[in-house]
């Protein structure tokens, strides 16, 4: 699989921004998506597609989390 982690900015300057991970190009489509800082897992404000069949017979995953301003 192909995994990119992008930043995408908050509306206001006060409100969190997002991490993006997209997880591209799976094959068998079976995946656990985890986030950590150091060595400490990082749990809640998650939201995550289901996974999706491509043309190509790979699968993908978008997982948003949430980061402090």
């Amino acid at each position: 699989p192909s995994v990119s982690i992008s930043l995408m900015p908050s509306n206001s300057q006060l409100g969190p921004g997002r991490l993006l991970c997209s997880v591209l190009d799976l094959s068998p489509a079976q995946v656990q998506v985890r986030w950590f800082q150091g060595e400490r897992e990082l749990m809640g404000h998650l939201v995550a597609t289901d996974v999706v069949p491509k043309e190509d017979g790979t699968h993908q995953l978008l997982v948003l989390r949430e980061t402090p301003p």
